[in-house]
């Protein structure tokens, strides 16, 4: 077998495409825009919304990656890019994300080529036959060096369907109250794919780590590391005198071992998603796969497991993913530590849900629908393997919650763990929102609000919290109707406005000062600061 085809092994759990129907199509378009930014109003020389899906094979390469390190990746051009030309950092736009791909009911599966990508820096260009996975460290007394065919054929392998998402979702929400030190996602950095790989603790207990064979498994690690080499975040050598840090270093994290060797957790090596092998940018050949987590702490191009004493000693397992006080700026985590103050480090993903029909500035005439209703749609998550209980929507600004229908496609694991999105909706009549409009009080806006909770009986905050690094954003989302006189009809319309558009797309209630949040947890914001 080679390049993360089919395995022979035998099963540990399916939950695929025999429970989820078939996969998504891997449907490449090329961007062929004259201009760099895929900004508002661009037009983009695409295949037509409705013409016949064809997968291409091959594409010519982006002309924004030329010159780059990653000229021989191919990639979709309606990804939204975030940071400039490189490194490769995207998300879906919304309308995307919701379309229902060809042959599927339903979007609950994301296409590998809509997935997000989050790199830090050049993709490796690793082979499948040349590419080994160590799994080594002072913990493990018969360290092996595997081939990419013996990890696909001598365990046992699962499949099943996970949420991966960034943390940094909705971070644009929060650098317009006041700039973190991360660039601008939107509401697409999430995505779902069924992944198929070995089982963390098999690999571990093949090397001869378990429960009984570690004396004390209080403090004990399993770090993973990953194939680039990547700037130095913290400038400096770092505390850690027996792991000093040079000017290059590994892309790491860890986490305790307890929760690798848990049977429930479902912590895997990927080789496989949507029944196709990894794509360059998410980790071919092979990556970390940690259900309920973030994004950032699931490695990619994954080169070496260690079970070691203590947690990861790597500068990205400290001086990233971390939720500090509001009050904490840049040169005080620098100065003060609070890099390394682990009780602040993100690992499970937070509840959070989006409204993502209406879509931003999408119109609804107003005369000749006041008896009809308006669908009103998005999704939903949350962290560790919690189940969403509920998604609710408020038209009066939170003094009346409507429960909203949630579509649960996702089969629980064999321990009652949930490890993916779900998807919701609800008609809204619009003389429901016209009637609130004429209550609303002196100075407030007619806006739709969604919220989520989950099996910890918690709903999302209804207000933002400020944090250095502008991750876990989930308070309650907001979308703003107005009430305008189309230009182009000449009849009165509802239009929405989500809050942000994503990297440096225009438009957004939010980035107007009028509309920004007068507090975020830190105290008053001086609105001249805006100016």
């Amino acid at each position: 077998m080679g390049r993360g085809g089919d395995s022979k092994t035998p099963t540990r759990s399916v939950r695929a495409e025999n429970v989820y129907g078939p996969f998504p199509a891997n449907t490449l378009k090329p961007w062929k825009n004259s201009r760099n930014e895929g900004r508002e109003g661009d037009v983009v020389d695409m295949p037509k919304e409705n013409a016949a899906e064809e997968a291409v094979v091959e594409i010519p390469v982006d002309y924004r990656d030329a010159k780059t390190p990653d000229d021989w990746i191919p990639r979709d051009g309606r990804m939204v890019r975030l940071t400039g030309r490189h490194p490769f950092n995207s998300e879906p736009p919304v309308k995307d994300l919701v379309t229902i791909p060809k042959g599927r009911s339903n979007c609950f599966l994301t296409p590998a080529n809509l997935q997000i990508t989050r790199n830090h820096g050049s993709v490796p260009k690793l082979s499948w036959d040349t590419h080994r996975l160590g799994i080594e460290g002072p913990l493990v007394d018969s360290p092996v060096s595997l081939s990419m065919d013996a990890l696909t054929t001598n365990y046992p392998t699962t499949e099943f369907p996970v949420t991966i998402s960034c943390c940094g979702n909705r971070r644009k929400e929060m650098n317009m109250i006041k700039q973190t030190i991360g660039f601008n996602w939107g509401i697409g950095a999430c995505g779902t794919m069924v992944y198929k790989g070995v089982l963390l603790r098999d690999l571990l207990a093949s090397v001869g780590v378990d429960h009984e064979s570690v004396a004390d498994i209080t403090g004990t690690h399993v770090e993973f590391i990953g194939n680039e080499d990547l700037g130095n975040k913290c400038g400096g050598p770092g505390p850690f005198e027996d792991e000093p840090w040079g000017d290059k270093v590994k892309y790491a994290t860890s986490l305790p071992l307890a929760k690798c060797l848990d049977p429930a957790e479902e912590v895997m090596v990927a080789f496989q998603a949507n029944g196709a092998p990894l794509h360059p940018d998410r980790g071919y050949p092979i990556r970390l796969v940690i259900p309920g987590y973030i994004g950032g702490r699931m490695v990619k191009w994954l080169t070496r497991i260690r079970v070691i004493p203590h947690e990861s000693h790597s500068c990205y397992h400290y001086w990233d993913n971390k939720y500090l006080p509001p009050q904490v700026t840049a040169e005080m985590a620098a100065s003060e530590g609070w890099w390394y103050k682990q009780e602040y480090i993100i690992n499970e993903l937070a509840l959070n849900s989006f409204i993502c029909k209406p879509n931003h500035n999408d119109t609804v005439p107003l005369a000749a629908n006041l008896d009809k209703t308006t669908c009103v749609s998005g999704y939903a998550h949350s962290g560790g393997g919690r189940m969403v209980t509920r998604v609710e929507l408020s038209t009066d600004h939170g003094a009346t919650w409507d429960l909203t229908d949630i579509t649960r496609h996702e089969q629980p694991n064999p321990y009652g763990k949930y490890w993916c999105w779900i998807w919701w909706k609800y008609d809204l009549p619009l003389v429901k929102l016209l009637q609130d409009g004429n209550n609303l009080a002196s100075g407030e806006d007619l806006e739709i609000w969604v919220r989520a909770w989950d099996t910890s009986n918690s709903p999302q905050p209804e207000k933002p919290t400020w944090t250095l690094m502008g991750q876990s954003s989930n308070h309650i989302f907001r979308v703003k109707v107005h009430t305008e006189t189309s230009a182009a009809t000449g009849k009165v319309v509802y239009r929405f406005e989500h809050p942000t558009q994503p990297g440096q797309q225009t438009g957004g209630w939010a980035t107007r000062i009028a509309a920004k949040v007068k507090s975020a947890g830190y105290g008053e914001i001086n609105m001249a600061s805006y100016k």
